[in-house]
């Protein structure tokens, strides 16, 4: 017989006890490398279908940080940062308003010498016609995300409830000295249906201090003259209320159109509660430009001694004034350093226009980086911009935003 192929010389090669031969080995090796390729191709596009879905979950997120920052629905925080969780119920039995505080969460501490705060939270029906005078909660030490879980009972009667409101602030308590301020939330008593909803609970954000014993009116009037010319005319102000006890104010009144670089203000009144001036300003805006400007009014009591103080404001939109007609009105004062009114309209679209640019450009650099990798648990990303003074806040559980 002749010799056999060096390839079968051995039992042990051959190929009916497992050996695979060396041309085999090649086709079986190209297969494998086919397969894995193959594999590999669909793995890529399974995986380009996951992350084109989680760019979607991720531009969600930003899209829903950039609304909370959207400065046409933000609002003026300042130093104040934080929150308060309330539940209000009324018992119609007692006639009893039924106040529950019940937590706080991500307070700012005003201790320089700590970053934790001990905070306790006062609740005071305004007006107090029946001198109930304030509630107060125990106080947390060292914690910024204090929970108190307590209720509070005030006799009202349900036909006076439209007519009240609640103030809470949350303060900081200082052994040494005075409390600090961290924070308050003023709460309308006519925001709630009791009848149909027997409890009303949510997350309220605190702000910074308002003045309720603001009073008084202010008469202005308004002309409009082509092409460009907004006539103001300050009349008088009548029932001011007095920074200081006992004494009267020496008011003046400072007034601005919002998006222009103009800045006027009236005489000194001295020793009045109902001044006078008739006082006439000019504005440059174009009729265009009325329905993107608010008229604001400032009352400010003159002290040549301490600094002045705030007797109120009025802001007006222009945009329900109508430049063929001659504006003359009577409007109250009121503090409004927490309303999103004293914020102009032409900085809103400015940089809400800022705000969509940066949001495309977010997204196309997939920056934040750790944004935009895969989530697992729970995580809160907080972002701030401190050029339009506001917050965002986003929950992600899993990948997933939630509010």
């Amino acid at each position: 017989m002749g010799q056999q192929n060096s390839k079968y010389n051995s039992s042990s090669e051959d190929p009916e006890k497992g050996v695979i031969p060396q041309n085999t080995r090649k086709i079986h090796g190209l297969s494998r490398i086919l397969t894995a390729k193959a594999e590999h191709r669909r793995e890529v596009a399974i995986q380009g279908w996951d992350k084109h879905d989680q760019n979607m979950r991720n531009m969600q997120m930003l899209k829903g940080m950039f609304k909370q920052l959207d400065p046409s629905v933000m609002r003026a925080v300042g130093e104040v940062r934080g929150e308060v969780q309330l539940s209000y119920k009324y018992d119609f039995k007692r006639h009893l308003l039924l106040v529950k505080v019940i937590k706080c969460r991500e307070l700012r501490s005003k201790d320089l010498r700590s970053k934790m705060s001990d905070p306790y939270v006062k609740l005071t029906l305004m007006p107090d016609n029946e001198g109930m005078g304030e509630r107060r909660t125990a106080v947390v030490r060292q914690s910024n995300d204090p929970v108190f879980d307590e209720i509070f009972a005030f006799p009202v009667e349900e036909t006076s409830l439209t007519d009240l409101k609640m103030v809470v602030q949350v303060m900081d308590a200082d052994i040494m000295g005075q409390d600090d301020f961290i924070g308050e939330v003023i709460v309308e008593m006519t925001s709630f249906n009791f009848r149909d909803t027997p409890f009303h609970t949510a997350w309220y954000s605190l702000n910074m201090e308002t003045d309720l014993n603001v009073a008084g009116e202010l008469e202005i009037s308004a002309d409009f003259q082509l092409p460009s010319s907004l006539f103001v005319t300050v009349h008088r102000a009548t029932g001011l209320s007095a920074r200081d006890e006992g004494k009267s104010a020496d008011p003046f009144v400072k007034l601005t159109v919002t998006g222009t670089s103009s800045m006027f203000q009236t005489q000194v009144v001295r020793d009045s509660l109902n001044p006078e001036w008739t006082e006439k300003f000019e504005f440059d805006v174009t009729q265009e430009e009325l329905g993107n400007r608010y008229l604001i009014l400032h009352m400010i009591d003159q002290d040549r001694v301490t600094s002045n103080d705030s007797l109120g404001q009025v802001v007006i939109d222009l945009r329900t004034f109508d430049p063929e007609k001659r504006l003359h009105q009577t409007y109250p004062l009121a503090d409004l350093r927490n309303t999103e009114l004293l914020r102009t309209k032409w900085g809103q679209h400015a940089t809400a226009q800022e705000f969509k640019e940066a949001l495309i450009a977010h997204a196309a650099s997939k920056h934040p980086s750790f944004l935009f990798t895969e989530h697992s648990g729970k995580k809160v990303v907080n972002v701030s911009c401190r050029k339009a003074g506001a917050r965002g806040r986003i929950r992600i559980i899993d990948g997933i935003p939630v509010k």
